[in-house]
Order: C-alpha cells, then structure tokens, then sequence
C-alpha cells in the first residue's frame, strides 16, 4: 500500500454515485475470518476486558512504536507516536472530528490502521486501539479502515447506531436496557435460548413539541437518515485529500459537498410541507435564532448534549470573535463568487471546497472554513474534559447533526452561496434541454402512493455492559463462537423498537419515442406542489425544492420504448442494514455450514424508506419532473475502475452515471419555466397519503 495524507470511509451521497445491481459475491473461509474479527472489536466497545477470543499474549503486549518493521511508511507514523505518548485521547474525552485537535488523533490512528503490512500487522494494531484508544475515535478510525484497506473490501461493519448507540437513542431507552440486564433479563422469556428484550424507543418530541420544528422528529431523528449523514462525513473527511492513488478530488468532492447539502435541504423542505410548516428558517447570527432542541441524549458517560431554548441568540460575549470572523469569511466567498472567471463546473467545485474549507478550498487562510466557524459558532455548551473542550453538541458530532433544525438553517446559508453563483451564469434556455429525436410521450404512475409508520427493530445490545471474566463452559453456541452479549452463559439481544416511515413500493413507466438506438439518461426528481398554504408554486419559485430520486443510463432503440423501473431499482437509495445479531448469526452459519456470507460494498445510499415524504391522511399533492436526455459520457466510465460488489470506489473517479453537474438540469435558477416545456421534460402530478397518524411510541 502506498503512502496517503491521510483516511477516509464509504458511503454514497444520494443519486449522484448511485449503485448498480451486481452479481452477489461471497466470503470465503480467510475472508469470514476478518469478518469475525471486525465483529468481534466493535461488540460493547466500552469495555476492553470482555472479549471471547483468547487473543494471545503477543496481542496483550504489543506497542505500535515497538513494531516499526510491521508498517510501511512507518516515517509517517513518528508524530502520531509522540502524540500519544506524550497526550493520549483516553475515553475521559468526549470525541469530536470537527474539533481540530481531535483531528490530529484521526489521522495518526487511520495512518496506523492503513499502513499494516499484513492482517497480523493490522490486527495487532486493532487490538491496542481498541483496549487503549478513546472508543469513538476507535470506531471511526476502524471504519476508515475497512474502506481503505484491500484485503478489506466487502467486510461489513455493523451499523453505526448498533456500534454507538448512544449517540442515536434516548436516555430513557439506555435505562431501560440497562435497567433489565441489572435485574437479570427478570421475566423475559428465552426464545432459542436467547433472551430476547424490546424496548420501545421514543423521539424527542414525545416530551413536549417545545416548537413547530420539532413535530417532524420522527424524520429528523431517524436513525438511518443520521447515519446516512456519518458515512457521507467518513467517506469524504474534509482533513485529508484522500490515499495518492485515490485523491478525493476525482470525486468532484467540492460540488458533491454542496449537492448534497442542497438535496438534505430539499428532501427536509418537503417533509415540512407534510406537516403545515413553510421555508426552512434562516440564520443570522446577529438575531435570535427560533426554534430550540432538546435532544434527550447522553454519552455514554452520562453527561448530556447540551441543549438549546427557542429563541436563542449566538451573538454574545464568548462568541464576538467567532461572529466577526465569519462575516469577514462570507465576504470573501462572496467576492469570489460574483468575480470568477471559471467555467460553471469548475466554479462550483472550488466554491464547495473552499466552503467546506476542505483540503483542496482555494486557500484555508483567506477563506477560513465556513462550515467548521459555523458549527463552532453554534455549539453553546459547557466545558468538560481534561483538554477543556466544549462537550460536542448535536452539530458537532456528524451522526446527530441532522436531528436539529439549526442544520437546516445553517446549511440553508451556506448553500445560498452555491445559488448565488448559479445565478451569475445562464440560465438554460430551451434548445439546451432539448433531445432532437427523442419524446417522453407519456408517463405512466399511480395518482396515489402510501406511506406509513412500521416498527423497525434495532440490535442496540451495545448499550448493556457485560459480566466478566468470561462465562466458562457455557453451551451457547453464538458465545463461544465470539458474541459476547451474554448473561449467565445465554446469550442476549436487546432491540430499540421504534416507529419509522416507510412507503408502499411504487413503479413507472415512461413511453420514449427515438428516432435511432441511442444511450439516454433518466432522472426523476419529486418536488412541491403547493407551498404550506395551499398556493400553487411556480417553477421560477420552486426549482430549489426538488429532491432527485433516480438517475440511470438507457440504451433507446429506434421506435418506442417503455421504460419500466420500480422505487426498489433507484440507484440512489438502499436498504435498511442487517442487524449486528443478523450478521452475527450469518457468519456462524457460513463458518459451520455450507451457509454462504455475502459480501457487501459498505453503506452506499440513502435510506430507501424515506424517499418519499410523509404526505397525509387526506393525501398532500406532490409532483414528479421526469428528465431524458443525452448522454454525456463522463472522463472514466462509471465503475471501470472499481468493483461495485465490495466497495462504493471511494476516490475511484468512477463514481458518476455522467458528465453532467450534479442535480441537472436544477442546478441552476429557472427564470423561465417554458423553457422546460419540451418534448424530453413531464410534471406529473401524484398524491401522497398517510395511514396513520401516530409518530411516537409511548
């Protein structure tokens, strides 16, 4: 392997990187091994005494800065080992990766994990992080990893909110959990001799709607939704420029960092029509900001996130100099962005690079890094910890920041700078969305689509530290094999139930006309009808609004084509993942049986449950923008370069359906709506109704 800057992780950022359906791969025996190993380190990763596995002495006395010789480029490793020598991130600190300082610590460990010779090497490596580093930056280090590391493709690492549940679920539900294994699992019963425990779990606007913002907890707090959003921050961190022969900036990172900010923006916008709410809130730091948030979490040290009261105003005594740099930042970004002379797309990525205040931004010290100042600015908190950090709030923790509206206000700024700069170019006009030849005749989809609440269960067994030394003799059968969420010699499971939307599966057809066979490209995007108030919304007033769903390559042939493709087929989205028990179970049976483990490429899209918005009772109207157009063959023809079966080809250059910019053709403001009325374009109108209406579990 060779030398990199620094680490990063997979996961896809809506339609922009979408997947393809792939032949199913699996594990042989060496790889169910690593697989085990990496289920095996993330199991109740607060306690470093529990493991099953007798690792050998070689494991319980190895120092990294001893080893040298099992690490290439062990030169690179020199700071990271005076580093934590000298000051160690031990778990009395609460992690953050927005924190600079906390950063330092990311890199050095994720250089650790990458430049392992071998699977000894790395594994040993493991091993020490596990039982000496701090737990969060563990995981995320070893999520990198997993990514990064060849002999690591296809692994599949638990869900983030199994692995750290805290961070996901309520203190009411971490009692309860810990509350049932105190009293010994006491009148639950053994189902195939495992305890099985439910939990019902609840948002946080079950103590009280302390605003209007916080009736759509059930969306914004979805534990898929959010760990979507970890992944996205793992697999493109804004410290690094990515391993030398997979740089990050293959991946166009600037203009997918304001796409898909754009697409939360607009997704978030139509669940806020299903619930009577109107624009997203806009931010100004110099004025009370409205909506508050109790998130009701606590780390697993117990200390709280801390909170923040409606009406709130960041402009005070510890945040003057913050506020002030800011101001100065946005007037930079502003005066580049009305003086550029580049092309649109190129534009584009320099203005999300410099935003984000990545390692490709124009320059860090003119432009600072907006979406960092502003976290920082925002997270009111108390100090705690040795090194004096302000405890991490919601928005400086990737896998909570989405449960807050102020991310939606504070994106909602950043990305008003993207349109901003759209608006200097021109808009397209008629005969650039054209498609001379071909027609989309006609669309074919139901005038009514269903959503709905269902319990989702999640393995949060995490949360309930377990007895040591190990259960000697014990005859279950998942224990001795490596799970070590055991109580008495049986096994345990405890889920976190909760209510979660999901939709009917729904399918179109769209009737082309071509006059030749030719490749074409398909999106569909869904968008608002009517604004809160019942009023119809121009195009001209709307463009932004519209959340992309689909986007794939079509071979027309000469004539007509039906073009059939169901919500389960979108590229952009997937499945829920399959429960740490699930996977537990899996891999035992394929170590045991003629069973067969599948291999996976990571977590590649967004939740597929939430593509459409809740909608209601009554039906709320919707519409669909269907779009076929050329196709731009894009510089490396998507997944050339990478196997889509193992891996989401983090840095591949490979990763786009075409060479268009991304969320065309609404990437740039529409002055004049006819100028979609072309033969390739339709707005079809659809209706979206809700069964129920309960969204808490109580």
């Amino acid at each position: 392997m060779k030398s990199f800057t620094a680490v990063s992780v997979v996961c896809l950022a809506l339609c922009a990187l979408g997947s393809p359906v792939t032949q199913q791969k699996f594990a042989d025996k060496d790889f169910l091994e690593k697989q085990k190993f990496v289920l095996e380190v993330l199991q109740h990763v607060y306690q470093d005494d529990v493991f099953v596995t007798k690792f050998d002495e070689t494991y319980a006395s190895y120092l990294p800065w001893e080893h040298l010789e099992d690490y290439n480029n062990a030169d690179k490793l020199t700071d990271f080992f005076d580093l934590w020598q000298h000051k160690p991130l031990c778990d009395e600190v609460v992690f953050s990766p927005v924190y600079a300082n906390h950063v330092e610590y990311a890199l050095g460990l994720g250089r650790l994990f990458y430049f392992a010779k071998d699977w000894k090497a790395f594994t040993h490596a493991v091993y020490w992080a596990r039982v000496h580093v701090n737990k969060q930056l563990f995981v995320y280090a070893l999520n990198l990893a997993t990514v990064l590391r060849d002999d690591l493709h296809g692994v599949t690492t638990p869900a983030v909110y199994e692995v750290l549940p805290w961070h996901f679920f309520d203190v009411e539900t971490v009692t309860k959990a810990e509350h049932l294994a105190l009293h010994g699992f006491h009148n639950v019963k053994q189902l195939d001799n495992v305890f099985n425990v439910v939990v019902k779990s609840n948002y946080s606007n079950v103590y009280d709607n302390v605003n209007y913002d916080h009736t759509l907890a059930y969306f914004t707090e979805d534990v898929g939704l959010n760990a979507f959003y970890y992944y996205y921050n793992l697999h493109y961190p804004y410290w690094t420029k990515g391993p030398e022969t997979h740089e990050f900036s293959k991946d166009r990172v600037g203009e997918l960092y304001l796409y898909l900010h754009r697409q939360l923006l607009a997704r978030y916008y139509l669940e806020r029509l299903s619930n009577d709410l109107g624009e997203v809130p806009q931010l100004n730091v110099f004025e009370n900001y409205g909506p508050g948030y109790y998130s009701n979490l606590a780390y697993y040290k117990g200390v709280s996130f801390p909170e923040r009261p409606n009406d709130y105003n960041f402009y005070n005594d510890g945040n003057y100099d913050l506020v002030r740099d800011v101001t100065l930042y946005f007037e930079r970004v502003a005066k580049f962005v009305d003086t550029t002379t580049d092309d649109f797309q190129t534009a584009v990525e320099k203005l999300g690079n410099t935003l984000q205040g990545n390692s490709f931004s124009l320059d860090k010290k003119l432009y600072g890094s907006l979406d960092l100042l502003l976290r920082e600015v925002v997270n009111e908190g108390r100090y705690y910890g040795k090194f004096g950090d302000v405890l991490p709030g919601t928005l400086s923790q990737y896998e909570t920041s989405l449960r807050d509206p102020l991310f939606y206000s504070l994106y909602k700024e950043l990305v008003g700078y993207y349109w901003r700069l759209a608006g200097n170019f021109p808009e397209y006009q008629k005969k650039d969305l054209e498609f001379p030849g071909v027609t989309l005749d006609d669309v074919h989809l139901p005038e009514k689509l269903t959503t709905f609440f269902e319990y989702f269960d999640s393995d949060v067994s995490n949360l309930v530290d377990v007895a040591t030394p190990a259960v000697e003799g014990s005859s279950d059968a998942l224990y001795t094999f490596g799970r070590n969420s055991v109580y008495e010699g049986h096994s345990f499971v405890v889920k976190a139930r909760q209510k979660r939307v999901n939709h009917q599966p729904f399918e179109f057809t769209l009737d082309v006309t071509s006059d030749k066979a030719q490749k074409a490209v398909v999106k569909v995007f869904l968008g608002p009808k009517y604004d809160e108030n019942g009023r119809l919304l121009k195009l001209e007033d709307n463009y932004q609004n519209f959340f992309e769903l689909d986007h794939y390559v079509v071979d027309l042939v000469a004539g007509a084509n039906h073009l059939k493709r169901s919500s389960e087929e979108f590229a952009c989205s997937t499945n829920d993942q399959t429960t740490y028990y699930e996977l537990y179970k899996k891999l035992f049976d394929a170590t045991n049986s003629d069973y067969q483990f599948p291999l996976t490429s990571g977590q590649c899209g967004f939740p597929r449950r939430l593509l459409l918005p809740l909608g209601k009772k009554g039906g709320l109207t919707y519409q669909f923008f269907f779009a076929v157009y050329p196709y731009h063959a894009p510089e490396v023809t998507q997944f050339s370069t990478y196997d889509p079966a193992v891996s989401c080809g983090v840095g591949s250059g490979s990763r786009y359906v075409d060479a268009l910019p991304l969320g065309y053709p609404l990437e740039r403001p529409v002055l004049h709506d006819y100028y979609f009325k072309v033969g390739n374009f339709k707005f079809h109108d659809v209706t979206v109704y809700h069964k129920e209406g309960t969204t808490n579990v109580v």
